[in-house]
Formats: structure tokens, sequence, C-alpha cells
């Protein structure tokens, strides 16, 4: 069991998101920490992650992320993201039946406890990937010029009630658990029969704006 990071030093909606202070710590801290005693890989362009890991978390490997793979980035034309775990896997995963847990120090709240839950899914399932619950009336929208929206869960024509409404499940992004023989035949992190598996708040939290930041700085 191996885990993956990208810790990138840029963000584009918080100026280095990564860094920001939660609790004390920078962001990219708290999950570290938490997997204290795993075999972490880091990949990064961050040359300050990369002495922090090598001084003070000595179960983390961080390395240089390739140029090619921060020009990809800049050009904002294609994310390098499969790239980089398709570098990983070759260099750093040699049992094709290793499980790989790709995970994101967005989720300051997530714990090992929970992926080691979710890992066991992998009985039955190909991978799995984590997800949050809405169970409210949802709208998708459409179109490039005459936008519209479209109901998801509820007929518009009919007066329901929210319990008795589908759920809708969102990717919450905070972990992808797969075998590396999965990765490499699909080229994806998530297979042909995966599990979605539902994290309760506040490990669903993932920062990715301002207010996802003061959220978690009210909760830690």
């Amino acid at each position: 069991m191996k885990f993956f990071i990208i810790i990138k030093k840029k963000s584009q909606r918080i100026k280095k998101k990564n860094f920001a202070k939660l609790g004390g710590k920078q962001l990219w801290k708290h999950l570290i920490l938490e997997l204290k005693g795993q075999k972490v890989f880091v990949d990064t362009d961050s040359k300050e992650v990369i002495l922090r890991c090598k001084k003070n978390f000595p179960w983390v490997i961080a390395y240089q992320r390739k140029k090619k793979f921060i020009s990809l980035e800049e050009q904002q034309k294609k994310s390098p993201t499969l790239l980089m775990i398709d570098n990983f896997l070759d260099n750093f995963v040699k049992d094709n039946n290793e499980i790989v847990i790709c995970t994101h120090v967005t989720s300051p709240f997530l714990k090992l406890k929970t992926i080691k839950k979710a890992i066991k899914k992998l009985n039955n399932h190909d991978s799995v990937t984590s997800v949050t619950k809405h169970q409210e009336f949802s709208w998708i929208l459409k179109g490039k010029k005459n936008k519209k929206f479209f109901p998801i869960n509820f007929n518009p024509k009919v007066v329901s009630k929210t319990q008795n409404l589908d759920p809708v499940y969102m990717s919450n992004g905070s972990f992808f658990i797969f075998r590396k023989k999965t990765f490499k035949k699909y080229n994806n992190r998530i297979g042909k029969n995966p599990y979605y598996y539902e994290l309760k708040f506040p490990e669903s939290i993932e920062i990715d704006n301002k207010e996802d930041l003061n959220l978690a700085r009210k909760i830690i």
C-alpha cells in the first residue's frame, strides 16, 4: 500500500493554497502528519516541501516534479495528473497488485482509519473514490451559448419532500484507491467497477476556495 500526493507551489483560487495556515500549521502538513508511518510519495514543484519532508517527515519520499508536467500545467491546456501518476507507478511501484491511494492535502480532516475502511471495498470492486452525498433539489446547467437549467433528481411539476429525493453524489477529490494494474489498464484512477465511498462532514471538506478555508479554520 502506497500513498501518492501532488503538492503544488501555486494555485488559482487561493494564492499558495497548500501553504495557507490552518490551526497553526501549513495546510499540506495536516495530511502528511495523519499518514505518519505509511509509505508516502510526494510529487512537488516546491523545494520547501522537499526539504521539509527530508528533515521532518522521514516516512515521506518527496521528489521534484518533471519540467514537462510543470509546462503542461502552466499552459492550462491539459492536466498532467494522470501522467504524473503513471510516472510514479513506473518508478516506485513494481507489483501490479500493489494498492495505491491518490489523495490530496486539500482534505485536512481526512483520517487514515477512513482510508483503510475504504480500501476493504477493493475486495469486490476495482477502484474506490470518495464522494459527498447531497439530498437536495438539484439542477445541471447545460449549453455553451444558450445555457439552460435541467433538474437532476426531481420533477418540477411535482411538489416533493427532500427526504423523498434521490440523492446526488459528488466527487470531493479526497482519495482515489486502485491497484497498479487497474490504472495501467484504463489509464484512469477509476476503473470499470468502482465503489463510491461516502465521506461524512468534516472529512468531506475539500479546500477549494476561501470559503472552504474559512470553514476549516472555524472547525479545527
